[in-house]
C-alpha cells in the first residue's frame, strides 16, 4: 500500500488484486474494495466521516489516472490504473470459472434485467449462482429485508450500485451482516458490462476518460468534474509541499 492524500492506495496491479481476492475468498477472509478517485477525495475533504468510511475498506484501489499520476508524482513509484468497471467484469469471469456466487444490489430493475440477460448468454453455468435486488426500495421500511435477502444468499461477492456515498456507507455498516466475502461499490459499472458505455484504453492511458463520460452526460458531470478536478490540483499541490 502507499500513502496518498490520507489514504493507504493499492500499488500492485489488477492481476495481483485478483489474485488476492481469490485467495481471500478461499480462506474467509472479509474483503471490502473503495475506489479512490477525484470525486471520493473531495468528499472526504469535505466531511471527515467519509474520508474514514472512505479509508476503511481493505482495498482502496486507485480508479483513475489522477490518483496513478499523484502517485508518481509524489512518490516516483509507477502504479497501475484499475478501473472498478473493470475490475468488476473480471470477478464475473473469475466466478464463472470458480463457481462463485454473485449478488448484483442497487441500480434500476430495467438494467438488472440486462445484467442477467447478458450473465445468461456469455455465462450460463453462473446463472444459477446469481440473484439481484434492485435499489429502488425504502431504506428505513426494506432495507433489513434487503440485508437478510443477501444474507441468505450468502454470496461470495457483492457489487453495490448505489451513489456515493451511499454504497460505501452501505457496505462498511453492513459488512458483518451480509454474509458476504467480497463487498464491492460499483457505481456504474452495470451500464459498462452491457455495453451501454464505453472504456477504451486509448483515453484510459491518456487519463481523459473524465471527459468522455462528461460529454457523454454534461448536464449530470460537467459541474461534478469541474469541481473535483479543480480540487485534486490544490490537493496534489499540497501533498506535494507536504513531502
Amino acid at each position: 500500500m502507499s500513502q496518498l492524500f490520507g489514504y493507504k492506495v493499492y500499488n500492485k496491479t489488477k492481476q495481483e488484486l485478483l489474485s488476492e481476492i481469490e485467495q481471500r475468498i478461499k480462506s474467509d477472509q472479509l474483503t471490502t474494495i473503495i475506489s479512490l478517485n477525484t470525486l471520493k477525495l473531495h468528499q472526504g475533504a469535505k466531511d471527515e466521516k467519509l474520508k474514514a468510511l472512505y479509508t476503511s475498506g481493505t482495498h482502496v484501489i486507485p480508479d483513475g489516472q489522477s490518483i496513478v499520476f499523484a502517485e508518481r508524482l509524489v512518490h516516483k513509484n509507477k502504479i497501475e490504473a484499475i478501473s472498478g468497471a473493470e475490475l468488476m467484469v473480471e470477478l464475473i469471469k473469475k466466478a464463472n470459472s470458480l463457481g462463485h456466487r454473485l449478488f448484483f444490489l442497487g441500480s434500476s430493475q430495467s438494467l438488472l434485467d440486462k445484467v442477467k440477460s447478458k450473465i445468461e448468454n456469455d455465462f450460463p453455468g453462473l446463472s444459477k449462482n446469481v440473484d439481484f435486488q434492485n435499489g429502488y426500495y425504502d431504506i428505513v421500511r426494506e432495507e433489513k429485508k434487503v440485508i437478510e435477502k443477501i444474507s441468505n444468499f450468502k454470496p461470495d461477492i457483492l457489487f453495490v450500485a448505489f451513489g456515493s456515498p451511499r454504497k460505501e456507507e452501505f457496505i462498511i455498516q453492513n459488512k458483518h451482516l451480509l454474509n458476504a466475502k467480497v463487498l464491492m461499490g460499483v457505481g456504474g459499472s452495470y451500464e459498462y458490462f452491457v455495453g451501454e458505455v464505453k472504456l477504451d484504453s486509448f483515453t484510459k492511458k491518456l487519463g481523459l476518460r473524465w471527459l468522455v463520460r462528461t460529454l457523454q452526460d454534461p448536464r449530470r458531470l460537467a459541474k461534478r468534474y469541474m469541481i473535483c478536478n479543480s480540487y485534486f490540483v490544490y490537493a496534489l499541490i499540497k501533498e506535494i509541499f507536504k513531502k
